[in-house]
């Protein structure tokens, strides 16, 4: 079964007032963020609080992440960790999974092939691009217009061929100009053409857009729904592929096609 995870907001770490209202917002998940969002000084009290919010709130049907530190270590190495703790705590094995990072440095977007096969753990792939663009001495990474320039959209588009080539999720990175809901909501369609299936987002303004655009249509949906009826009719008679309203279909037609009507039974659309 497909997990939407069209939207996937970020709440600084041990940010009380900003848990409450994230728990009011239409978000598919939550990222409790250790990272950037804690200073230095703050890291063990916004652990403990991260803790004691998984353990006692209530987080509804929404998915829950921890953003942690930087480990001097590997994916292979995390993933022992966890093998071992959930063995402890009798967990079932894989429960815990990751959403990676995969850009925030040259070397991970040299490996982002290999970072995306990593583990099985691994249920979605996400790119940065401040970390990068400091690590490379990028003076600015998007255009007059607004949109990426080469680096940071070469980034962009090796995320989401290696998240669809691991059989992972892509998603989108964050969009920083939080009153531009328009540039916002163009991104957003043109991560949906280039194969993601959601966007991280940084301001509760943001999450509707979202949510909104990376939702099949009720158009959409019922035009799958009707391919893949077409599909099962031709089937039937023995036939593969099969001209349907003037186009040439075949299997990766229906596999787009059952992805989309169960993302929109998935979001309430059919």
């Amino acid at each position: 079964m497909i997990r939407l995870r069209r939207s996937v907001h970020f709440v600084p770490g041990g940010n009380e007032r900003m848990i409450a209202k994230a728990l009011t917002l239409p978000a598919d998940g939550l990222i409790l963020d250790l990272e950037d969002a804690v200073a230095l000084e703050r890291k063990a009290e916004a652990r403990a609080a991260v803790l004691r919010w998984l353990e006692t709130l209530d987080f509804g049907a929404r998915e829950r992440w921890v953003r942690i530190n930087p480990l001097a270590t590997d994916i292979r190495a995390v993933v022992e960790i966890l093998d071992r703790l959930e063995d402890q705590h009798g967990l079932p094995f894989g429960a815990t999974r990751l959403l990676l990072i995969a850009t925030e440095t040259p070397e991970g977007l040299l490996n982002i092939d290999e970072v995306a096969r990593a583990s099985p753990r691994i249920a979605a792939l996400t790119w940065g691009v401040e970390d990068l663009s400091a690590a490379m001495g990028l003076p600015r990474t998007r255009d007059a217009e607004g949109r990426y320039l080469e680096i940071p959209r070469y980034a962009r588009v090796m995320t989401a061929v290696a998240a669809a080539a691991a059989g992972v999720e892509a998603i989108d990175t964050v969009f920083t100009d939080i009153p531009n809901l328009e540039g916002l909501r163009r991104e957003c369609e043109e991560a949906v053409a280039m194969g993601f299936t959601g966007k991280l987002s940084i301001h509760p303004s943001q999450i509707p857009v979202i949510n909104e655009t990376f939702t099949p249509s009720p158009e959409e949906a019922k035009e799958a729904e009707a391919l893949i009826a077409a599909f099962e009719e031709h089937r039937q008679k023995g036939a593969g592929a099969f001209a349907y309203k003037g186009q040439m279909v075949d299997t990766p037609h229906l596999a787009r096609a059952r992805g989309i009507v169960e993302r929109a039974r998935q979001a309430g659309v059919l």
